[in-house]
């Protein structure tokens, strides 16, 4: 599906929201839903839905439902990273923001965002979890670290380190991606293993109001099927890829959150083996 931007209106695009859809069900209409809501003017933004796994008959869905500033987009690899890479090569805005298929958004998520997004500044979102039955909770990782330090303003990137373990809640400049892309030869992880590879060209967070909310749907988890020596092998490879990435550049990461992604590794390593 070719965008329907008329000719001179890619001037003034700002944000690419990157969309990964495996499978897209009813929930997906409710995340475009959202994107349509948003008070952000559509001619500013635009929607990267990249539909991967099986074509049909989800194609076909996702083009009816697709936003006038969307793009609909196909890769064949089953790969939510995967496609956030193809997303992040086609997109034409200023910034990018990621946001999984079957979450939403609040109505003024992506202006708050990118009032307060600079090339070298990472803005941040409220986060909250949400369930089918119209239930919502703060979530346990990101909504502590947003209350912790939205009241105390822009922040260094590396104290409210939570937030950098997934691509979600944010708002990034192209210039911080860079040619960095989600490691795909990783079965889980790439997102914080990216997060940490990027950081060398951030200085800085900022938070949102509120009223800015990245809502993810809960879900029940799937049990680990990789077994006790297949997950040390897992968390083992993410330690050495980040102790790799800071070897390479050591004076341009943080150390301390450098030591922060190792600490994760083993905590994932020893809690689920």
């Amino acid at each position: 599906m070719e965008s329907r931007y008329f000719e001179g209106e890619s001037e003034k695009l700002k944000v690419s929201v990157v969309i990964p859809s495996y499978c897209p069900q009813n929930y997906t209409l409710e995340c475009l839903e959202s994107l349509r809501q948003q008070t952000l003017a559509p001619e500013k933004f635009e929607v990267l839905v990249i539909l991967n796994g099986p074509r049909e008959p989800y194609y076909e869905f996702l083009n009816k439902a697709m936003l006038d500033n969307g793009r609909l987009l196909y890769s064949s690899v089953a790969s939510a990273c995967s496609s956030r890479n193809m997303g992040i090569d086609n997109a034409k805005g200023e910034y990018i923001c990621f946001i999984d298929d079957d979450d939403r958004i609040s109505p003024t998520y992506l202006e708050e965002l990118l009032a307060l997004a600079r090339p070298d500044v990472v803005s941040a979102s409220n986060f909250l979890s949400f369930y089918d039955d119209g239930h919502v909770e703060d979530h346990p990782r990101y909504s502590r670290e947003y209350q912790r330090f939205a009241p105390l303003g822009e922040q260094p990137y590396y104290r409210p380190k939570k937030i950098f373990s997934g691509p979600w809640m944010k708002m990034i400049h192209r210039d911080i991606i860079g040619e960095r892309r989600f490691d795909v030869s990783f079965p889980s992880g790439q997102d914080a293993l990216l997060m940490f590879t990027m950081s060398d060209r951030m200085k800085k967070v900022c938070f949102t109001s509120p009223h800015a909310i990245y809502y993810r749907r809960e879900r029940a988890q799937s049990l680990h099927r990789l077994g006790r020596w297949g997950l040390v092998r897992k968390y083992s490879r993410l330690a050495w890829a980040y102790t790799r990435i800071y070897l390479r550049h050591p004076r341009d990461y943080n150390f301390g959150f450098y030591f922060t992604r190792l600490l994760a590794s083993c905590h994932g390593m020893v809690a689920k083996t």
